[in-house]
C-alpha cells in the first residue's frame, strides 16, 4: 500500500513576494518624479500669471497715456500762448480762451518728481477743466519714470529756442509698472508734435 502525504503548510516565499510593499529606493524615485512634475506645473501657472500681469500693464499705461495726450492735445491746440521758463525743467503753462470768448484763462503742465507729493511720478495738469468748470490738479498719466517737453517752429524748420518762436510742442515720457511678482514693465512714448493753432506765427529765431 502506497501512501501519499500532503504538504498543508503554505509556501513561504510566494506568500512574501504577494504582500511586499514598496522599497525605499522605489519610494525615493517616485517622489523625486511626482516633486518634478509638481514644479514644472507650478513654474507654468507663474509664468502664465506673470505674463498676464505685464500684459494688463502694457495696456493700462497704453490707454492712460493716450487719454493723457488727447487732453494734453486738445489744449495745446487751443492756446494762445505758452510761457516756458526753463527748458531744462518739465513744466510750460498755456494760455487759453474761454468757452464764452470773454477771456483767457492758464493752464500748467508738469511733471511732478517730488516723492512726498500725492502726484509723485505724475504727468499733471493744473487749472480750469472745460467740462465741469473746476480749477483743479489732475494726475493724466501715472508710473512716469522720465519726461520731457519738445517745442519746435512753424513746419520743418527745426526746434524753437524761446517762446515767441514756439509754434508747436510734443512730449516724450517713459512708463514704468512694477509688480511684486512680475518684472517691470517699461514703455516709451513719443506724442506727435501738436500744433498750437490759435498762437500767432513767429518768425524763425
Amino acid at each position: 500500500m502506497t501512501t501519499i502525504t500532503v504538504n498543508s503548510t503554505p509556501d513561504a516565499a510566494p506568500q512574501r513576494a504577494a504582500c511586499a510593499g514598496l522599497t525605499l529606493v522605489e519610494l525615493v524615485i517616485a517622489t523625486t518624479l511626482a516633486g518634478l512634475v509638481m514644479a514644472a506645473v507650478l513654474s507654468t501657472f507663474l509664468f502664465i500669471g506673470r505674463t498676464e500681469i505685464n500684459a494688463h500693464h502694457y495696456v493700462t499705461m497704453e490707454q492712460q497715456a493716450r487719454l493723457g495726450l488727447e487732453r494734453f492735445g486738445q489744449d495745446v491746440r487751443m492756446a494762445e500762448d505758452i510761457y516756458w521758463p526753463d527748458p531744462d525743467i518739465p513744466y510750460l503753462k498755456l494760455t487759453l480762451p474761454q468757452a464764452n470768448g470773454s477771456g483767457t484763462y492758464p493752464v500748467e503742465y508738469s511733471y511732478d518728481d517730488t516723492p512726498e507729493s500725492p502726484t509723485y511720478r505724475c504727468f499733471v495738469r493744473k487749472g480750469l477743466d472745460p467740462v465741469t468748470g473746476v480749477d483743479a490738479t489732475r494726475a493724466l498719466i501715472p508710473d512716469v519714470e522720465t519726461f520731457e517737453f519738445r517745442r519746435w517752429k512753424v513746419g520743418a524748420t527745426g526746434m524753437a529756442v524761446n517762446d515767441y518762436g514756439t509754434k508747436q510742442l510734443q512730449i516724450r515720457l517713459a512708463l514704468r509698472r512694477q509688480a511684486v511678482t512680475a518684472a517691470a514693465a517699461t514703455n516709451v512714448i513719443v506724442s506727435a508734435r501738436f500744433i498750437l493753432r490759435n498762437k500767432s506765427s513767429a518768425p524763425s529765431t
